[in-house]
């Protein structure tokens, strides 16, 4: 009872959010709660869809997300396909460990009750306003998002359950003292020893190569030489972005929509109120309301009566406060005797309800506003070339099909009919298109057997809502191999360099074998408390020496390894000594190491789930999203 008269104190505007707290719900999707009606699927996890409105909601959150994070580095990353592939495979795995997880609680029997969904709510920080909760802000952030107050409340049940689910999992890790001591001394250690390089210049005049050699190695790596297929093509390719500036917006007819639609800037005037509820419909509940009316003529305050006397215990804690209420959002026996009130401050006398009995006090009033012109201006332009944008990029791309379609096997007059221009692509393969024709969708049909075969226009593809494209193949090289006079001379180089390293390594293994039987070495250089961040080193000598396992007494331990210029070099490693523990980290260390260990406990977590459940992704990749 309690909760539902709270739940219709605010039914006018609870809906859900998303926008201003994607922090805190992260990816959660909550559009399923919008309809009942079927959605598409973009996954299916043990029998339950995750629908489409929960991904495009997600990625959008997710976007908006990295683009307040990286700022403009982000619309140069939204121009390449991949990123944006990458982004959708990411978003759609995050709801897909959402919902194993949400599964996992409900099956385990973990659920948040109503007041921890209160208290969550409340303490959500787009709610509050100078710290504390505002139910005003709360109520225009759910309105604006629409979205039904079951939804939300369901959606923040579900998130508060998961996250007793990973608090359990995560905060059950923790890191020994004497653990973080040991990794400090292993990421601090020292090693000393020594080593040669072997330069490969001194040993490619010892080598010669046969034909024999050439013929043999370009056919073990034939592999290297494979080109893929690839294709020339025509295209031309339409964009919203163009359009928009060849459209201006005249002043009077942004004032005349104003006009027409100036209720939209028109706020009604608010009423604010307080109660005291009596629940129960006997004498004995109307006698306690009429008590507190006596006491209220007396001179008793509103707000302590309903801290002492309401069972809304939700509003007796804010001294009975409904916040602001529109008509139509409360019991009608309520509203009537509410609005009736004609000045702040005035007090109702017992009112009746399907709830019980009502004191009512009229605590703020707000007259109505009308947003002035001059404030929405500037918005009104934006909305209306927006639109004007979309109908003339939609009336183009209706055009260019029409007439793709039409002359199947030229665009040309396309082109000048929809004043664009045919555009000719040079040479390229899956990997190496150009930017305007890089989405999986225009390259699925460019590279289709029926642009390849018949060579004409293909569909109006969508890059992006923005942006499409009508191609047509015009030439096309299957895949192939380069044959061995193309490639011979890199062949022979290869073949040449493989033969000075085999030399080298000899030489090295030789002077290794020298080492460990006793014997002197010359042209050593010697390596002295080497640390892991050494960066006056070639890398791959200091790698090798942090991979070696530490000598045994009176043994040699040494290895020859690769340099980034394809000569060698021997490493031996003589020494090795525990770094220094810096007390003052300590702490942060092992606050580190606790942090490693619940993300593995946490991906193992998720891992065993996946193993265990049914997971279905039936996400396309060639989604304009």
């Amino acid at each position: 009872m309690l909760d539902r008269i709270r739940e219709g104190s605010q039914s006018f505007v609870v809906k859900a959010v998303l926008v201003l707290i994607a922090l805190t719900f992260a990816l959660a999707g909550i559009g399923g709660y919008i309809s009942n009606a079927p959605e598409p699927s973009v996954a299916t996890v043990n029998g339950e869809d995750i629908t489409r409105v929960e991904f495009d909601r997600a990625l959008e959150n997710e976007r908006a997300r990295q683009q307040q994070q990286l700022g403009d580095f982000y619309d140069t990353l939204a121009t390449d396909p991949s990123f944006n592939q990458r982004l959708r495979n990411q978003v759609v795995n995050d709801l897909v460990n959402q919902k194993l997880v949400e599964q996992y609680a409900r099956d385990n029997g973990l659920r948040a009750s109503d007041e921890q969904v209160r208290e969550a709510i409340r303490a959500i920080p787009a709610f509050n306003v100078a710290g504390q909760f505002d139910n005003d802000t709360y109520r225009i952030t759910l309105n604006s998002l629409g979205y039904t107050p079951e939804g939300f409340a369901e959606a923040l049940r579900k998130d508060l359950a998961r996250s007793q689910v990973l608090e359990a999992v995560v905060n059950t890790e923790f890191a020994l003292a004497a653990e973080a001591v040991a990794i400090q001394k292993l990421v601090n250690q020292q090693r000393s020893g020594a080593y040669r390089t072997f330069a490969l210049d001194s040993y490619l005049a010892q080598v010669d190569v046969s034909d024999d050699e050439i013929q043999q190695w370009y056919d073990n790596n034939s592999n290297l030489f494979a080109v893929p297929e690839s294709v020339q093509v025509e295209f031309v390719a339409l964009d919203a972005g163009a359009i928009a500036e060849s459209i201006t917006i005249d002043e009077q007819m942004v004032r005349e929509w104003y006009e027409g639609n100036r209720s939209a800037y028109e706020s009604a005037a608010q009423y604010r109120f307080s109660h005291i509820l009596i629940e129960g419909d006997d004498a004995a509940a109307r006698n306690k309301a009429q008590e507190v009316v006596d006491k209220l003529s007396e001179g008793a305050d509103f707000a302590a009566l309903a801290g002492e006397y309401s069972d809304d215990t939700f509003s007796a804690e804010n001294g009975g406060d409904l916040d602001f209420i529109q008509p139509g959002t409360m019991d009608p026996d309520f509203e009537e005797a509410a609005f009736a009130l004609a000045e702040v401050g005035d007090v109702s006398g017992v009112v009746e309800t399907s709830f019980g009995f009502h004191v009512i006090k009229l605590t703020d009033k707000q007259e109505g506003s009308v947003t002035p012109f001059a404030e929405v201006r500037d918005e009104i332009i934006a909305d209306m070339q927006d639109e004007r944008v979309k109908q003339a990029y939609y009336e183009q791309q209706q055009k260019v099909a029409e007439l793709a379609f039409e002359m199947p096997d030229t665009l040309q007059p396309v082109a000048d009919e929809v004043g664009l221009q045919v555009r000719n692509s040079d040479w390229f393969n899956r990997q190496t298109a150009p930017s305007a024709l890089n989405h999986p969708a225009v390259l699925q049909q460019v590279f289709g057997d029926t642009l390849l075969q018949e060579r004409l226009n293909s569909d109006l593809i969508e890059v992006n809502d923005t942006q499409s494209v009508v191609v047509r193949v015009t030439d096309y090289r299957a895949a192939s191999i380069k044959s061995l006079d193309e490639v011979r001379e890199q062949v022979v180089s290869n073949l040449q360099q493989e033969k000075a390293q085999q030399l080298a390594r000899a030489d090295a293994e030789a002077v290794i074998a020298a080492l460990r039987a006793g014997e002197a070495v010359s042209d050593l250089t010697e390596l002295t408390a080497i640390d892991r961040r050494n960066a006056d080193l070639p890398r791959a000598i200091v790698q090798s020496l942090f991979e070696q396992a530490a000598p045994a007494a009176g043994a040699v331990q040494a290895d020859v390894v690769e340099m980034n210029n394809g000569g060698l070099a021997l490493v031996q490693l003589t020494s090795v000594s525990a770094g220094d523990v810096d007390e003052a980290t300590q702490q942060q260390m092992q606050e580190q190491l606790e942090n490693s260990f619940a993300q593995q406990s946490y991906e193992a977590f998720l891992s065993a789930l996946r193993d265990q459940g049914d997971v279905e992704i039936t996400l396309t990749s060639t989604s304009n999203n």
